[in-house]
């Protein structure tokens, strides 16, 4: 996956990623160093659909990850291209509407109190849709099933305490 990828050359180590379970759309993993560090878990889901004009775009994804140390959680959103440079991405669960910060290929909330409201949403939804444009121009808009995200999202806590 490419969060482990990131995430190790980051960190400067090496870490064990686990895939844990899978609830219908969503799949539970689980990542640490070694048994003496917190791990760090997280839910990913790829789009049930989408609507894009451009061509050599690699798979998008939404992720929730929990970091066992902190306890704290955040969204993050993959494109699947480079992000327009210092733009946001919309983002429509039910019928609340969020702006995503863009850096690079990657979209995060602004603040741990959006990531809550956007999980919370998230967790009553049923779909989840994204708008994006690219660096180069081109845009996409991904449609995410939410079913399975609440047991998905619960196996997830029970794993990373």
């Amino acid at each position: 996956m490419r969060f482990f990828l990131v995430f190790s050359l980051f960190c400067g180590s090496a870490f064990a990623q686990v895939i844990d379970s899978s609830f219908f759309d969503w799949t539970v993993y689980e990542m640490q160093a070694n048994e003496l560090e917190p791990k760090t878990c997280y839910i990913i889901s790829h789009p049930t659909g989408s609507n894009s004009n451009h061509n050599s775009r690699e798979k998008p994804y939404l992720m929730i990850t929990r970091f066992q140390q902190g306890r704290s959680e955040e969204v993050s959103i993959f494109g699947g291209f480079e992000y327009k440079l210092n733009s946001k991405i919309f983002v429509l669960v039910g019928d609340k509407q969020y702006h995503m910060k863009t850096k690079g290929d990657m979209a995060w909330n602004q603040s741990k109190f959006a990531d809550v409201g956007m999980i919370e949403s998230m967790l009553n939804g049923a779909l989840v849709k994204v708008r994006s444009d690219s660096a180069i121009g081109t845009y996409a808009i991904d449609e995410y099933s939410l079913k399975g995200v609440t047991r998905a999202y619960v196996r997830m806590r029970e794993i990373c305490k």
